[in-house]
């Protein structure tokens, strides 16, 4: 604890921790863990193209060491052009982005990057070129040398099935997220103008108590001259708030809604609503004597109305005060809830309206509305020309737009589904290159039995059909077994997980069909 009487608590973290936490907090693990697979399937696609000259290699007697370096000096040199080309343009547009200052620090990290990139292909390359090392017994019984590849294409077609069955939840919850925030962002437009207060810490109770009471008079103020809103949502637990209430506590209700004559005259666009002084939602919504709600609302609200109420641990006020109403609108009704930046919306909600939020609410309430930003302000100059002549001019660190910390989810969302599209995009790359190494070795392992059926007039999809069941069966097996890991039937986005069934087959069936053809075409030709 220093002298302004703040405290701190440094915890030490290694890079490991580092690099996992940025990766979870991203979204970039999933994009991490498809480049993983991409580079497993790349590696031994290349080997399966290379295996007939490695088992020639072998076959003439070449020293095992000299075919191994050969191997990975090749395999280096194929991705060399690549990777030199992507930092050129890397390097490229920093400059013409003007930052070209951070160059050093940036091909720092890049070459680490491709270090350890190297570092982890060669790994890969050496594990899968000891697993599939031509035998000798292989050689002499004449069988393709792309056999030895059956069970690692298996394994890596499984592997990247399971990524698939992963992500396409994923990406199913981002594109249902994004359209939520882009119905929010169309929302936060009718407050994009309202500002709320950041104030400082209080250094103890006597000086957080001192605050409390300008605070106050400023909200009263603002509410006289029609200038503040007050929005604060209590939700159903089901999106991890330990703050709201039970559904079952709010009997036909969604939620609970407190709010003040103006904020119901702001959003009155977005719900359809006439307002007017004495009818504050027009024809979308119903008003209720608080005799007249469910036994159980009754209860929650008056124990809630207890710690809140101004006039002390009764229910003064409670009928007198405040004004219920049923929300009968066909939009949803927005209302912010304690985390700045973010709106709740709710179809059937129970609206208490405060016409006076600093003469019902204790001032411990009304500062912490202030903070948590359910308590704003609609015109900036009044609050600047207040705090000129208060004295908390020395507790508000700044006059923020509340619209600004929505704008900051809006471009964290964007970056998360942002590398989730990229994701998706590696990871179909990913289970393309697997399923072609599969079907590549499939092909050339039944080369007779293809070729015999082909050449009696059977027609190609009767020849892979007993292939093409077994992909059926692992697509469904995989696809259904992730379905129920991931939750099942109680998330909803875990539905995205059996469009993978028929994504899979699609590929798989037209690359079967198309090897098959191949290596046919090759048999004819005597070139096989």
């Amino acid at each position: 604890m220093d002298a302004h009487g703040v405290g701190r608590n440094v915890i030490a973290k290694d890079q490991v921790e580092i690099l996992g936490q940025a990766l979870a907090e991203t979204g970039a693990w999933l994009t991490f863990l498809t480049c993983v697979l991409l580079l497993a399937a790349t590696v031994i696609t290349w080997y399966v193209l290379r295996a007939r000259a490695r088992a020639l290699k072998v076959l003439n007697g070449a020293p095992i060491p000299r075919i191994v370096l050969a191997d990975l000096a090749s395999l280096v040199m194929s991705f060399a052009p690549p990777a030199l080309l992507g930092v050129a343009v890397s390097v490229a547009v920093i400059v013409i982005q003007g930052k070209a200052s951070h160059l050093p620090e940036f091909l720092l990290t890049l070459g680490a990057l491709l270090t350890t990139a190297v570092a982890g292909m060669m790994m890969s390359a050496l594990g899968v070129g000891s697993m599939t090392w031509p035998s000798v017994d292989g050689i002499a019984s004449r069988e393709p040398p792309e056999r030895q590849f059956r069970s690692g294409g298996e394994a890596l077609k499984a592997a990247t099935l399971v990524l698939v069955a992963v992500i396409l939840p994923v990406l199913g919850a981002s594109i249902a997220q994004a359209g939520n925030l882009s119905n929010q962002q169309a929302k936060w437009q009718v407050l994009k103008d309202n500002v709320a207060l950041r104030l400082s810490g209080a250094g103890s109770e006597e000086e957080f108590a001192r605050y409390e009471r300008p605070l106050r008079d400023m909200v009263a103020s603002a509410s006289g001259a029609g200038k503040l809103t007050f929005s604060y949502a209590f939700a159903p637990r089901d999106n991890d708030r330990p703050e709201r209430v039970d559904r079952k506590d709010l009997g036909e209700f969604d939620g609970v809604v407190l709010v003040n004559p103006d904020y119901l005259r702001r959003i009155s666009p977005l719900i359809g609503s006439d307002a007017s002084d004495a009818q504050l939602l027009g024809t979308v919504g119903e008003r209720l004597g608080y005799e007249t709600l469910p036994q159980s609302v009754q209860e929650s609200w008056s124990e809630q109305f207890r710690v809140m109420n101004r006039a002390g641990r009764s229910l003064e006020g409670l009928t007198e005060g405040l004004r219920y109403y049923r929300y009968t609108g066909q939009e949803d009704f927005p209302a912010q809830i304690p985390v700045p930046g973010e709106i709740a919306q709710f179809r059937n909600p129970l609206i208490i309206v405060a016409d006076q939020p600093a003469e019902a609410f204790t001032d411990g309430n009304i500062d912490a509305f202030l903070s948590s930003g359910n308590i704003t302000f609609t015109d900036s100059a009044w609050v600047r020309d207040y705090l000129q002549s208060s004295p908390l001019s020395v507790a508000v660190l700044s006059v923020d737009r509340i619209a600004d910390a929505a704008l900051y989810n809006s471009q964290l969302q964007n970056q998360s589904a942002g590398l989730k599209t990229l994701s998706f995009v590696l990871v179909l790359l990913a289970l393309t290159m697997s399923i072609a190494v599969s079907a590549m070795v499939y092909a050339i392992s039944r080369n007779k039995r293809l070729f015999v059926q082909r050449t009696v007039g059977w027609p190609r999809l009767k020849s892979l059909a007993r292939r093409l069941a077994w992909e059926a069966a692992l697509a469904a097996t995989v696809a259904v077994g992730m379905f129920f890991a991931l939750g099942g039937a109680k998330r909803p986005e875990v539905l995205w997980t059996l469009t993978g069934i028929p994504l899979y087959l699609a590929i798989s069936a037209a690359l079967h069909v198309v090897f098959a053809k191949s290596v046919f075409s090759k048999t004819l030709a005597r070139r096989a």
